[in-house]
């Protein structure tokens, strides 16, 4: 008798212990992945995801709109697409709960992306106006040509060939990385990180506040400057240089 009561309750640890796993994320799901190709002109991007990365690539020629996606998930399967295209909006869209899913797109270069995902990563090519969003996981921007929005609560956030008339980049964790192609407004804030901005020849307003770290700034403060470089970081060194 002692030794049925001593299984069933290390049977029953067992279980407790597996949806512990379960609910922390670490028992491992099945994972597919496919590939669509978009009909008709995409005209924007909009995230509107609940887990997973997105990637998006602007893409330039007559190669046509793609998607590839992979979803990993417990349970039963997702069945259907998880992206739908509304007035040439497309929308990547999540798989419900217990499910994620991470896009790479393929668009024509300089459409505008908007949205945000809760959980993972966003990285963004050759796309124009950018706002976009994330609670965990690092932003990444590679030639955009439009003015930026970039949030993320954990995570850096880095960009190099930005072509845009400013650029506003918030993190709570993480460090903030900046190489810009033309002058213009940057405001850029984090808790816990560095700041570093590379910068054109032009006339710049600069403030730059840290309350832990120094300060390099290769950049002439210029009160009467066209542009504002407004940096601020509570733990971590600022720099500034001409590019």
């Amino acid at each position: 008798m002692r030794q049925r009561v001593r299984a069933l309750g290390i049977l029953a640890a067992a279980v407790v212990a597996a949806g512990q796993l379960a609910a922390c994320g670490l028992v491992q799901g099945k994972t597919f992945e496919d590939d669509s190709t978009l009909s008709g002109k995409i005209t924007s991007v909009r995230l509107e995801t609940r887990a997973g990365s997105v990637t998006v690539n602007g893409t330039k020629g007559n190669g046509g709109s793609s998607l590839h996606r992979s979803v990993t998930y417990r349970g039963d399967k997702p069945r259907g697409a998880t992206h739908r295209i509304e007035d040439g909006v497309l929308v990547l869209g999540g798989c419900g709960s217990r499910c994620s899913v991470s896009y790479t797109v393929d668009v024509p270069a300089g459409v505008p992306v908007s949205g945000g995902t809760r959980s993972g990563s966003v990285r963004l090519a050759h796309v124009g106006a950018v706002k976009v969003s994330t609670s965990s996981g690092r932003i990444e921007l590679n030639g955009v040509s439009g003015p930026v929005e970039a949030r993320t609560s954990n995570g850096r956030i880095s960009g190099h060939g930005i072509n845009g008339p400013r650029i506003q980049a918030r993190t709570s964790n993480g460090s903030i990385d900046l190489t810009l192609d033309t002058a213009q407004d940057v405001r850029a804030r984090t808790s816990n990180g560095h700041i570093s901005l590379t910068v054109p020849e032009a006339r710049y307003k600069v403030t730059a506040k840290t309350s832990n770290g120094a300060k390099n700034i290769d950049v002439t403060d210029d009160p009467s400057g066209e542009h504002r470089l407004d940096l601020t970081t509570s733990n971590g060194a600022i720099t500034v240089k001409h590019s």
